[in-house]
């Protein structure tokens, strides 16, 4: 017998045994375990993927958003708007005219001290008489009670 011959048989004898037979089917288990992990952690990665890029495209919309807002907010028409709205601001030479559609408003000027002139908003500007506690002009300015 030679030695090659003999090789052969210790091979076969060891893929033929059991044992091996064994060892292989838990190597092919462990195998496909992994390979099933690392599919399924593929699957979530490519949803957080999807998600990422769908929460990146509604970033780039606000971002867009808040852009043009910036823009209108430098125009010089809206400024300007701001600047008669808010601080009571006009053009030189231009003249206010303040509109009520109060029926209180329309009174006599004679009425007294405490009478409420419409201001360019419209809420009553409060006059205050002598003796008259803060407090109350406040409270007069809020609910409207002269």
């Amino acid at each position: 017998m030679n030695q090659s011959s003999q090789t052969k048989r210790n091979i076969k004898k060891i893929l033929g045994s059991r044992v091996f037979l064994f060892l292989a089917a838990i190597v092919l288990i462990i195998l496909t375990v992994n390979l099933g992990r690392e599919s399924y952690r593929k699957y979530q990665l490519g949803k957080e993927i999807q998600g990422l890029k769908a929460e990146m495209k509604q970033l780039e919309g606000k971002n867009r958003q808040l852009s043009d807002m910036f823009e209108y907010f430098k125009d010089e028409s809206y400024l300007e708007q701001e600047a008669r709205l808010k601080l009571n601001l006009k053009r030189p030479g231009e003249k206010v005219v303040i509109y009520s559609d109060r029926a209180s408003d329309l009174s006599d000027d004679n009425s007294g001290a405490s009478q409420a002139a419409p201001t360019a908003f419209g809420a009553p500007e409060i006059k205050k008489s002598e003796g008259t506690d803060n407090y109350w002009l406040w409270w007069e300015y809020f609910f409207d009670t002269h």
